[in-house]
């Protein structure tokens, strides 16, 4: 297990983004203990594409979706991205495991790239990743 490897969810980005967001102070301090502690954070794409989504649409902040996007194309982020192998895992994950109407196809994607990858923690604020084994950072 690399202990210094992380999978960042998309709630993170957009925590980190949004400072208007619940976690958005937290998301920071996280970071910064990330960064400072050596850590890798690997996004799914998947992740990065669920935030550009949930920024533009759920929460009409097309300026912090454009952002992300426009990180993305820099390369700011590790991306691992979904074959589909991982995307078939995730699909029998997300059948077995995600009973929960908040719990999606984009979470079982990171739960599965972080088992694939034996990552450390997750970077994320859903509780549904503890309940299925997953350290959360900062928990």
């Amino acid at each position: 297990m690399n202990n210094k490897l992380v999978i960042g969810d998309a709630d993170s980005l957009i925590a980190l983004a949004y400072k208007d967001d619940v976690n958005h102070q937290k998301a920071r301090k996280i970071a910064e203990w990330l960064l400072s502690g050596g850590y890798q954070i690997i996004y799914p794409n998947t992740a990065i594409l669920e935030a550009i989504t949930a920024l533009k649409r759920a929460l009409n902040l097309p300026n912090k979706a454009h952002l992300i996007a426009t990180q993305y194309v820099s390369g700011a982020f590790v991306i691992e991205y979904i074959d589909e192998d991982l995307q078939k895992e995730a699909s029998r994950l997300f059948n077995e495991k995600a009973q929960s109407k908040k719990n999606t196809i984009f979470d079982a994607v990171v739960a599965s790239v972080a088992k694939k990858l034996q990552a450390e923690m997750i970077f994320s604020f859903d509780s549904w990743y503890p309940k299925m084994g997953f350290e959360l950072v900062g928990k």
